[in-house]
């Protein structure tokens, strides 16, 4: 390989010339790979979060008096029914 000038690039000027767009490459791939691959598990955890959003709405909504908030025992039921125990 030449440079502009018509002298042949050594081996060090031609790693240094080509060493960057093939690093970023490997990043950007690799990037892509990861988001990829979290894509499953956010699915999974956006689906757990509204089923004790609605666990928890249903079980305030079966007994409004009984506390203000969702409470620990009623998140605690919502999550074992989301989990499936």
């Amino acid at each position: 390989m030449t440079d502009h000038s018509n002298s042949p690039l050594s081996v060090r000027e031609m790693v240094r010339a080509h060493a960057y767009p093939v690093l970023s490459a490997l990043c950007t791939l690799s990037l892509i790979s990861i988001g990829v691959l979290l894509v499953p598990q956010a699915v999974r955890h956006h689906r757990f979060n509204r089923c004790v959003d609605a666990q928890i709405q249903m079980r305030n909504a079966i007994n409004p008096e009984s506390q203000q908030g969702p409470g620990k025992v009623n998140y605690l039921k919502a999550v074992e029914h989301c989990e499936g125990r």
